[in-house]
């Protein structure tokens, strides 16, 4: 029952959200509820551990190692963002006085969808069956292409509409992926059901080769264009850069992450079988890196920056998978982690940024905010150094991982891009850290008028940058669940 209630817990304060009365009120709801979801989620997570995978309805829910950390990584951003939005939302627009009234007339079905999402999002998780992950999937880009546009205004609008266009019809591939693995291991299972992704292995061998090929290469097409992988991911900056700043830091840090569960799932099936897939994944890896890379670094906007950014990162969790095996599967849950928590705190402090300046998106248009936003200026540095992969940050840990795994498998000549590309990481973000904190202020900023944002803001920042630094110096808190994924 535990499964069911990590599900149901997120609706339960959709409801609640939606039927309370009152802006804070409202808000204080959905942070309550909230918190209850990540309860449940570690006490999962600690079932798991102790006693091992925990099945629900018949085997269609089943959450193993992966299922668990990744269920508990998306209730503790929601929790994180829920508290971020209780002092940010509606937030604010160019277009501030014309469009207050409309954003506060649309605050509370953000506010009632966000727990929606989260739902579909663990329920991708934690599901064994291969169609219904599809369905999932499909189910979180019809949530969030809501909470896109919430501003509503035409760059929002066109923001939603290409996340929408672009993601149906890449997962589109991947129903087509479902429907052959499925076709190819329904004649060696019997009575069994080959929906059931537990099942689909012990038949693994059994399907002919060309149609896993095919069906794998289709699969990746769909979970990569909802990851942002490159070439698949121009919907990437614009979804990032017109959604509100807490609904950017939610797309970058776990909704990019789910699809990878996809991935993994079938590459745990296929990849022993075909090696070749292995080599797919990894140089698919090593290019999102490279363009991901130097797009971030040709921004100006902040919130530009950060989507191209993720991008690149999104190439280090192909590339880990790519090199196979244990290490492989650690080094990609390890740098999840790492990369979910570093990318939802430097969202958050763009959002920040953007919140204090009134709505200044433009890194050259910005400048000298160190001293009037110390809060927001630490955790964006904390955030910075922990991107490039630089101590005591989890961002070490994780491209410390990555390397390992990649080191250990012989793949010295994407080991050496991927290192390359961390200092250009290092670049555009010591860039951004200079443009936006230090230095003078532009004419077009008034810093007498700029104050320190929300404390709920401020509590929320630093709660990242708090288990970012966590992560980075006691790696070893997450074995347990980074060990069963690994394995799982």
């Amino acid at each position: 029952m535990l499964p069911i209630a990590v599900l149901a817990m997120p609706l339960l304060t959709a409801a609640a959200v939606w039927l309370t009365r009152g802006v804070r009120l409202r808000a204080w709801v959905w942070v309550g509820g909230s918190a209850v979801s990540l309860v449940l989620a570690a006490v999962q997570a600690s079932r798991v551990v102790a006693d091992g995978p925990i099945s629900a309805l018949g085997g269609e829910l089943l959450v193993d190692g992966l299922a668990a950390l990744m269920a508990l990584l998306v209730g503790f951003l929601a929790f994180a963002c829920a508290v971020y939005a209780a002092g940010y939302l509606p937030g604010v627009h160019p277009l501030e006085a014309s469009r207050r009234e409309i954003l506060e007339r649309r605050t509370p079905m953000f506010q009632a969808l966000f727990p929606v999402l989260q739902s579909t999002l663990l329920w991708v998780v934690m599901t064994n069956n291969i169609v219904l992950l599809w369905v999932a999937l499909e189910a979180t880009t019809l949530a969030s292409a809501l909470l896109v546009s919430f501003y509503w205004d035409g760059r929002a609008i066109e923001a939603g509409y290409k996340y929408l266009l672009l993601l149906t019809v890449g997962i589109t591939a991947a129903f087509f992926g479902c429907v052959l693995l499925y076709s190819a291991a329904a004649p060696h299972l019997g009575s069994s059901s080959a929906l059931l992704i537990s099942n689909l292995r012990g038949v693994a061998d059994k399907i002919p080769r060309d149609i896993a090929l095919l069906a794998t290469v289709l699969l990746l097409i769909g979970f990569g264009t909802k990851a942002g992988l490159a070439p698949f991911h121009p919907w990437v900056a614009d979804a990032y850069a017109e959604a509100p700043a807490v609904m950017s830091a939610f797309l970058g840090s776990v909704i990019s992450k789910v699809p990878f569960i996809g991935i993994i799932r079938v590459w745990q099936i296929l990849g022993p079988q075909h090696p070749e897939l292995n080599t797919l994944l990894l140089w698919l890896g090593v290019f999102t890196i490279v363009v991901g890379g130097f797009l971030a670094l040709a921004q100006d906007e902040l919130k530009r920056m950060h989507a191209y950014s993720s991008v690149a990162q999104y190439g280090y969790v192909a590339l880990a998978l790519g090199t196979g095996g244990y290490l492989g599967y650690y080094a990609a849950a390890l740098f999840m982690v790492s990369h979910a928590l570093t990318k939802g705190l430097l969202f958050f402090t763009a959002g920040s940024v953007i919140y204090a300046t009134k709505g200044q998106r433009s890194m050259s248009a910005l400048g000298g905010l160190g001293k009037k936003l110390p809060v927001t200026a630490a955790c964006s540095l904390a955030g910075a150094l922990s991107l490039a992969g630089l101590p005591p940050f989890s961002g070490f840990a994780g491209k410390a991982a990555v390397v390992f795994a990649a080191a250990t498998s012989a793949q010295w000549v994407p080991l050496g891009i991927a290192v390359g590309m961390s200092l250009v990481t290092m670049a555009y973000m010591i860039g951004m850290t200079q443009r936006v904190f230090r230095g003078v202020a532009p004419a077009a900023i008034d810093l007498d008028t700029v104050r320190e944002v929300p404390a709920t803001m401020r509590v929320a920042m630093m709660l990242l940058a708090a288990a970012m630094l966590a992560v980075g110096l006691l790696p070893g808190l997450l074995d347990p669940l980074l060990d069963l994924a690994a394995r799982t």
